[in-house]
């Protein structure tokens, strides 16, 4: 079992480290709203869909969204769906960095975990608005369902289950190894038979 003192020290470098990434939103926000868009429309073009769909930045930002998706549909009937660019990528992404450098695991492992779990977190972004893009001309205003499929898109893109649950399940995949899990849980006594 770890000690005390190692999960202090880990408790205390991820929240210096969170907190640090977490209060430079201001100056990271134009890059970083500006790839998760351009990763976007990348997205859009390669599903063929170009034509009837762009994000763009909102054109008013209200401190929270600052990424607009705007959609066409068969019908011409427009409309748009605004994110934020924090919640949808950044936040996960400064989680993930967090627990992976505050891991006592050797610089090597780290930084490997920290590529490998990037990557597959972005994949994890992408797919979020990649559900709502896909599914976006789909949805009639009027059906039951539709209102359902909204809402968990909305809960999906917006909520915070994925920004916070999904981070922490990528962090265990690419840092911890089997005998980091043996040391965590301890050693299990060995059955005696008679």
């Amino acid at each position: 079992m770890p000690s005390v003192r190692s999960i202090a020290t880990f408790a205390v470098k991820f929240l210096v480290i969170y907190g640090a990434l977490t209060a430079s939103w201001p100056l990271c926000k134009p890059a970083y709203a500006f790839f998760l868009r351009e990763s976007g429309q990348a997205l859009i073009e390669a599903i063929g869909a170009g034509n009837r769909m762009r994000i763009r930045a909102a054109t008013t930002p209200d401190g929270l969204t600052d990424t607009a998706i705007f959609v066409r549909d068969a019908d011409g009937r427009a409309g748009q769906t605004e994110i934020s660019s924090r919640m949808a990528g950044f936040q996960p992404t400064s989680l993930l960095i967090g627990l992976v450098v505050a891991t006592p695991v050797s610089a090597r492992r780290r930084l490997w975990a920290l590529f490998a779990g990037l990557v597959m977190l972005h994949a994890f972004v992408l797919a979020r608005l990649a559900m709502c893009i896909i599914f976006a001309p789909v949805v009639r205003p009027d059906a039951f369902w539709t209102n359902v499929f909204r809402w968990s898109v909305f809960d999906f893109i917006h909520g915070h289950a994925g920004a916070s649950f999904v981070p922490v399940l990528i962090w265990v995949a690419v840092t911890m190894r089997r005998e980091d899990a043996r040391r965590l849980v301890g050693s299990t006594p060995k059955k005696v038979t008679a």
